[in-house]
């Protein structure tokens, strides 16, 4: 049985644990609006982020396209700017709210261990969120693709919530270190987890390049261009 991490009471004072760590383990059989708020804050942050890059990137690569020899590796570029943009999110707003910790001397709330585990699940969870984007971004929904991920980490949170037995397969519940084996005995398995969310990215890239080398993203895109 996983050891059990335990968060101490003074590390509530830390921003960083209300924002990256997720829910805690016992809010269960209800809805924990605050810390469920606040975890949904630096989520929907990011997709905005993700969101915005993308839209503005739009013009860039459709002209890029030319530039390639085929689309096979016109979406391996596209799809490898998007995951290098995320990352680069992902990490600039930890550093953000570390440095907020640090500024109102509460860094020694939690340990470097502690650090490093949520920073790497919510990470790998952010990875995810913008594999899936990247996919739907070539489809005519594609402007909707932040908010519809959005719903998502909600609407399978609050199904984890409400059904403990499930709670495990909830996507909502994947970037919560405190949901997860890592500090909690009964929480789902971080290292299962962890490769599902990589073979999610690995899905929405061989999607993709599907979809592309039968031609029906031009369509898509033609007539999303007319609208």
């Amino acid at each position: 049985m996983p050891e059990r991490m335990c968060i101490g009471e003074n590390t509530g004072a830390s921003m960083f644990i209300r924002l990256f760590a997720g829910v805690p383990f016992s809010y269960f059989d209800g809805i924990p609006l605050i810390s469920f708020g606040q975890w949904l804050l630096p989520v929907g942050i990011f997709l905005l982020a993700v969101g915005i890059y993308a839209e503005r990137d739009e013009k860039t690569d459709m002209l890029s396209m030319y530039r390639y020899g085929s689309v096979s590796c016109w979406w391996k570029k596209r799809f490898g700017k998007r995951m290098a943009f995320s990352v680069r999110t992902a990490v600039f707003l930890q550093l953000i709210v570390i440095s907020c910790d640090i500024a109102a001397g509460n860094i020694s709330a939690f340990s470097a261990e502690l650090l490093a585990k949520i920073s790497i699940l919510w990470l790998l969870h952010s990875a995810s969120m913008a594999a899936l984007s990247a996919l739907l971004e070539l489809f005519p929904v594609r402007r909707f693709a932040p908010g519809a991920l959005f719903l998502l980490e909600g609407v399978t949170f609050i199904i984890g919530c409400r059904a403990r037995v499930v709670s495990h397969a909830m996507y909502g519940m994947w970037g919560m270190c405190l949901q997860s084996s890592l500090c909690e005995a009964g929480g789902f398995p971080a290292g299962a987890i962890i490769a599902v969310e990589a073979a999610l990215a690995a899905a929405a890239f061989f999607i993709g390049h599907q979809y592309i080398k039968r031609g029906k993203f031009y369509y898509h895109r033609e007539m999303a261009d007319g609208v």
